[in-house]
This record gives structure tokens, C-alpha cells and sequence, in this order.
């Protein structure tokens, strides 16, 4: 009985802390660009409860791919999601507020640009 109840207490300490996990990124939005050739991208961005973004996620190359901020390289002048080795989705500052207004761009883990001059379609 005592291994069930430890069992069990574990379980649900570990349930608990997904669920805050997962809470980490409180709101998201969804992003629609038109790109140069014609191309078209949906970003979801997440963010936290001080409306900065911590994550995009965007389906490219047949794959649903999660891009975590960059901390390394975003500063008060541009916001890098994912990294040089992964997709990486790049754009001037991004906050909740203007997060609607930003072009961005993005490279493939190769460094080719994928999308480029991406607008948010209104």
C-alpha cells in the first residue's frame, strides 16, 4: 500500500509540473506572412505573462517545427527564435504589442533563407 501511495504522490507531482510547464508561454497568437515569391507562413507565438514572446512555432518542410527564443542573440533591437544548427525565425524587437506588425524572415538549418521578407497579412 505504502509503494502504491508513493506511486501515486509521484504521478501527480510530475502532472503538476508539466501543466506549470506548459503554462510558461500564458497566451499565444497566430501570425499569417505573405512572402517574396509568393510564399505563405503561420507562425504561433507564445508568450509570457510580461507579453514577451518565448517561443514561435510554424509548420515548415513538412513538420510542425518549435522554435524557442534565442536569449544569446535577442536584444532590444532584434528577437531570434531557434538557433544557426535548427530553423531559425528572425525579426526586429517583438513584444505582444507589436508583434502583429513585424516582418520576419527565416533560414533553414543549412543557413538557406526559406522565407524572406515575410509581411503579416492584415
Amino acid at each position: 500500500m505504502k509503494k502504491l501511495s508513493a506511486a501515486l504522490l509521484a504521478c501527480s507531482l510530475l502532472a503538476s509540473g508539466l501543466a506549470h510547464a506548459e503554462n510558461a508561454a500564458v497566451s499565444k497568437s497566430v501570425v499569417h506572412y505573405s512572402c517574396q515569391q509568393g510564399k505563405k507562413l503561420k507562425v504561433t507565438y507564445g508568450f509570457n505573462k510580461q507579453k514577451l514572446p518565448v517561443y514561435a512555432s510554424a509548420y515548415m518542410n513538412g513538420k510542425t517545427r518549435y522554435m524557442p527564443i534565442n536569449l544569446n542573440v535577442s536584444d532590444n533591437v532584434d528577437t531570434v527564435f531557434g538557433d544557426e544548427n535548427n530553423f531559425k525565425l528572425s525579426t526586429s524587437y517583438m513584444d505582444r504589442k507589436n508583434h502583429r506588425k513585424n516582418a520576419v524572415m527565416v533560414t533553414s538549418p543549412g543557413q538557406e533563407i526559406i522565407f524572406k521578407s515575410c509581411r503579416p497579412v492584415r
